[in-house]
């Protein structure tokens, strides 16, 4: 890796790739080698493939992607930790990074004796970290457990005492990953803070995270690594949405349940079924979310979703009230409703009866969710079978905000001295 060559700040990469050996078979033993003569087989996986890319000092760029796509292994080789297989690659200036929780901490030491050297680590002498020593102590928060081992703190002192070292160096370019998964809410605004600090005093900020606030908080670029590739390099919000539609798209065991049963194993009226309750005259088979036509778990915001129930009757039911109700992961009612409440006529279903509620756009933001289902009479006082939490539904947020309901509106700004202003608000 080359530091000279470039201003402090500037980053330049030129068709890197990088690959690692998956070993498939080990042997146990010195001895069991050397007896039955086996050889390791091993294959090789590409980490990273030709990915080219110019960061220019100053810049605060956010790297996304699936998990395994190759974005911890980009930061790895920007530190150093690693060194590319191919192409070129060039970091400008000094490096800060926190890459993995506690990485270069020594357990045995103190959380003092780890920031000196840690400091050293960062290319600190002894005077400048001890000058710094008080600030960093204070922003983690840990002036009462400084002269503790560090195996002593939970994973949260950890990640508090290493962003506070890192982010007291000065570095010209700062590497962070996930560095706000981990942390209560005081202290990922005190991180984003010195964050916003670091970019005002010009440093060149690389960030990997999931959180599209985050992302679009902190970031004026992102970067969308899939597979090992540069997928997309745009502006933070058109990025995030690729993303999403991208995790949305991805091909999973979609959880279908299937409550198909034997004459023999039919509950009786009144028992409980180990997925629901009810009398089970009518019984819940099947339940399915499509979208576009495939069965899908996860969304994106905005997106066409289908609920198909596929009921089963042991003998006609009149008049039958279908209906679901979507819950948050607390529980939390959010929307629900059923045949009688939308004047929908169901006069008798007999042996099995498919039934489907179409939304045309979904009007959730982001989060997981528990879609329930229950056939009940029309009255509402016989309850057929009631199964809470049939189903979940993830859903990808398609613009900023935050929060599970999906509120799309604009800010408008307009005075006597000032020209009306009008942006999205999604």
């Amino acid at each position: 890796m080359n530091r000279d060559s470039l201003a402090p700040g500037e980053i330049r990469l030129q068709d890197v790739s990088r690959r690692f050996k998956i070993v498939h078979q080990r042997s146990s033993t010195l001895k069991e080698t050397l007896i039955r003569r086996q050889r390791t087989e091993t294959t090789e996986m590409w980490a990273l493939r030709d990915v080219s890319l110019d960061i220019r000092a100053g810049e605060a760029v956010a790297i996304v992607g699936r998990n395994g796509s190759g974005k911890s292994t980009l930061l790895k080789l920007l530190s150093g930790i690693f060194e590319p297989h191919q192409g070129t690659l060039e970091v400008g200036g000094t490096v800060s990074s926190m890459l993995e929780l506690g990485a270069g901490f020594h357990p045995d030491f103190t959380g003092r004796e780890n920031v000196f050297m840690n400091g050293a680590i960062h290319g600190l002498s002894e005077r400048e970290v001890r000058s710094r020593l008080t600030e960093i102590i204070n922003f983690a928060g840990l002036e009462d457990f400084i002269d503790m081992p560090v195996r002593t703190y939970s994973s949260g002192m950890q990640m508090r005492l290493a962003f506070a070292v890192a982010a007291h160096v000065s570095p010209d370019v700062l590497l962070l990953d996930e560095v706000l998964a981990v942390g209560d809410e005081a202290f990922q605004r005190k991180c984003m803070g010195r964050i916003f600090e670091f970019r005002r005093g010009g440093g060149t900020l690389v960030f990997v995270s999931h959180d599209p606030n985050a992302v679009e908080h902190v970031c004026s670029r992102a970067i969308l690594i899939e597979e090992g590739r540069i997928l997309m390099d745009g502006k933070p919000p058109a990025v995030m949405e690729r993303y999403h539609r991208l995790l949305a798209e991805a091909p999973d065991e979609v959880e279908i349940l299937d409550y198909t049963e034997s004459d023999d194993d039919v509950l009786q009226g009144g028992e409980q079924s180990p997925r629901g309750w009810g009398t089970m005259e009518a019984h819940v088979d099947e339940v399915r979310l499509v979208s576009a036509g495939s069965p899908v778990s996860r969304v994106v915001s905005g997106d066409a979703v289908q609920i198909q129930l596929t009921l089963s009757a042991r003998h006609p039911i009149p008049t039958p009230n279908i209906g679901f109700s979507m819950t948050s992961g607390d529980g939390t009612l959010l929307y629900g409703t059923n045949t009688r409440m939308a004047e929908f006529a169901v006069d008798t279903i007999s042996g099995t009866t498919q039934i489907a509620f179409d939304i045309p756009a979904l009007a959730l933001h982001e989060g997981e969710f528990d879609i329930n289902v229950a056939v009940v009479s029309q009255d509402e006082s016989t309850v057929y079978h009631w199964l809470d939490g049939a189903t979940q539904l993830t859903v990808f947020a398609q613009g900023p905000g935050v929060g599970p309901a999906a509120i799309h509106g604009t800010w408008s700004l307009s005075s006597a001295d000032t020209t009306a202003a009008t942006s999205p608000g999604r």
